[in-house]
């Protein structure tokens, strides 16, 4: 379960392991385990998705068609409402279409495996215990983990459900210098599409745009205000405007307990993909 040549902890291995996923309970030892998996594993993928590309190269990713896709604008927009309370919960399918402005065309199918991503990645749960899966062939890998999924679930679900192990996760993440260099470096990956590609920007961010606008400038005065033209943005101005971002926006988080929770869920969905 611990990877001998870096220490890390193997958490898909704990979660599949009958020892533990047949449980319906574990106690704390195996959870305080658990955590630290989450933990670890949540700090990998941020690093990993740093120093993969850099923030001009995941732009021009950002910018292809399959990310500018009808389905990739509107997961994004379902993230975005749920993360600004925009989409009431509990919420039926066609709950969530109702905030879908612009995505009208998307189909229901489409639309259930968008929420099936969702409910896979713990970001939003299921009423029903048999929740729809993604169309299509899966591999036999992913096979074998939905097979167990209702197992994993449970357990995950327990974390999820502990005030202890949610303010441990909290605080580790939010006080980390790797989430600030990934919220830092998710900011420049936004300013370099806004510099290069204003559709794609205005594409990715629609959600956003849709619940605070865009303000045009109709006075001097406003002309002369301190909102970000794409024109402007040098590397230097893009790497301080991004420190800046990153640090305003982890300080809401702290003082926000729903978007903690929703911290917390993002970091148990790596231990799931």
């Amino acid at each position: 379960m611990v990877d001998p040549h870096t220490g890390h902890l193997d958490l898909p291995d704990i979660l599949l392991n009958m020892e533990y996923a047949d449980k319906m309970t574990i106690n704390e030892q195996e959870k305080e385990m658990i955590v630290r998996g989450i933990l670890d594993s949540a700090c990998k993928m941020m690093e990993r998705i740093i120093t993969r590309q850099s923030p001009k190269k995941r732009t021009l990713s950002f910018c292809k068609p399959h990310e500018q896709s009808k389905k990739a604008v509107t997961r994004h927009t379902i993230l975005f409402n749920n993360l600004t309370k925009t989409q009431r919960l509990p919420a039926r399918p066609r709950d969530f279409r109702i905030n879908l402005e612009g995505q009208r065309g998307i189909l229901g199918s489409e639309l259930s495996d968008i929420l099936g991503i969702s409910v896979r990645n713990y970001l939003l749960k299921p009423k029903r215990n048999n929740f729809h899966v993604s169309r299509g062939r899966l591999r036999s890998d992913v096979a074998a983990g939905i097979a167990r999924e209702p197992q994993i679930r449970k357990i995950i679900y327990e974390i999820l459900s502990d005030s202890k192990s949610r303010e441990s996760i909290d605080n580790a993440i939010l006080n980390s210098e790797i989430f600030y260099r990934f919220a830092k470096y998710c900011y420049e990956v936004y300013l370099y599409q806004m510099k290069e590609n204003e559709q794609a920007f205005l594409n990715t961010t629609s959600a956003a745009i849709r619940k605070y606008g865009l303000r045009h400038k109709n006075t001097k005065e406003e002309s002369d205000s301190l909102d970000i033209y794409a024109r402007d943005l040098t590397p230097a101005k893009i790497d301080r405007l991004a420190k800046g971002y990153a640090i305003n926006t982890i300080n809401k988080i702290k003082q926000d307990e729903a978007r903690k929770n929703y911290i917390v869920s993002l970091s148990v969905a790596v231990v799931v993909n």
